[in-house]
């Protein structure tokens, strides 16, 4: 059974590398598996496919890279050409004209901002900026908080058919919390698409599997070391997301912050632990690993009350004082290797620990 290690923001297919370089030498005869790595959107992906001979299997690998390459040229504000970044420069009022597949990106961004009652907001870009979580870090003064909070938050986007509108100066959206999983899907479709049967992306700290593949075991790290892992989770398809801040963060003024902001507050949100969501689409998990860390793990769960179809794991503590409190649903995929694990619904005194 193959096995992926999973860290806040890591995940590694290394094995399944040394697969491929296995096929690479066999004739093209019968199902074989193809894996490529490259660097897309600020990180290193990882696509490995499985298809009925060598040929399909690479053209459905190069199928899955282009689509990625679309959603970049799309959706990376690290450019200043893509489509986002002409839409967060466009003046305030001012209609910008917008490709059905941005539209698509930007309601599916909608969707889960709304359900998430704004934990998930994309539109914290003037904070990112005034934070400087893409570089060092830094501390902002109250006045330049003020300034960007008052930019910040996806209610200052409107959006019509074919149209989108910014109504404040310094608006822009943030594609970290969608942005990969977005490509996810598109990856994983285009490799179905062009003959794949099994398709396994691992994309900077989330991985989606699609098809009909094999079961894999994908560790869980222990929050404050991430080369130890704390449980396994076994995954047949659907996709997992991880946000914590084990792998990233900020130094400011030689104090620790979160890489993670705080749409309501404008600050980063507490290190608390890291959240694990299991879902079958790459976009929902994405969003919501970074909306269910900001809630934290009590209103997370109040949150994922009659959301059978979202499964997560939350973690808290370190070593063998490591809790771990998981939906119902993953009971039978879990196995723990430190600390403890308690399934919410089953056990009263921690739900009611959680709720009051």
């Amino acid at each position: 059974m193959p096995h992926i290690s999973v860290a806040s923001g890591i995940l590694a297919l290394i094995p399944m590398m040394i697969v491929f370089m296995a096929s690479l030498t066999e004739a093209n005869q019968g199902p074989a598996s193809v894996a490529r790595r490259a660097w897309v959107m600020g990180t290193c992906l990882t696509v490995t496919v499985e298809a009925n001979n060598r040929e399909t299997a690479m053209n459905a690998s190069e199928a899955a890279l282009r689509a990625v390459t679309e959603v970049e040229n799309r959706l990376s504000t690290w450019f200043d050409d893509s489509e986002l970044s002409r839409l967060n420069s466009s003046a305030p009022g001012a209609a910008f004209p917008i490709s059905p597949e941005l539209e698509a990106d930007l309601r599916d961004a909608d969707h889960w901002w709304q359900e998430t009652r704004g934990a998930f907001d994309p539109g914290i870009a003037s904070l990112v900026e005034v934070w400087d979580v893409r570089g060092g870090g830094r501390e902002p003064s109250t006045v330049e908080l003020q300034s960007a909070r008052a930019a910040a938050g996806f209610e200052h986007l409107m959006l019509q058919p074919g149209i989108a509108k910014v109504d404040t100066a310094g608006f822009g959206i943030e594609e970290g919390g969608f942005g990969k999983g977005v490509a996810l899907r598109e990856a994983a479709d285009a490799a179905r698409e062009a003959g794949a049967y099994c398709v396994v992306l691992d994309f900077g700290g989330q991985v989606a599997i699609g098809g009909n593949c094999q079961e894999f075991r994908l560790d869980i790290a222990d929050p404050d070391r991430r080369d130890a892992r704390i449980a396994v989770l076994n995954v047949r398809t659907g996709s997992v997301a991880t946000s914590g801040n084990s792998e990233r963060g900020l130094v400011v003024d030689g104090e620790f912050r979160g890489h993670l902001l705080d749409p309501q507050t404008g600050y980063p949100a507490p290190d608390w632990g890291t959240v694990t969501v299991v879902a079958s689409d790459p976009v929902a998990a994405d969003c919501l690993s970074t909306a269910l860390y900001i809630m934290g793990p009590k209103a997370g769960w109040e949150w994922l009350q009659g959301r059978p179809e979202i499964e997560v794991v939350f973690v808290e503590g370190s070593g063998e004082d490591t809790r771990m409190t998981a939906t119902p649903g993953l009971e039978g995929r879990l196995e723990v290797l430190a600390g403890n694990l308690i399934y919410l619904q089953q056990k009263q005194a921690r739900i009611e620990e959680f709720t009051q």
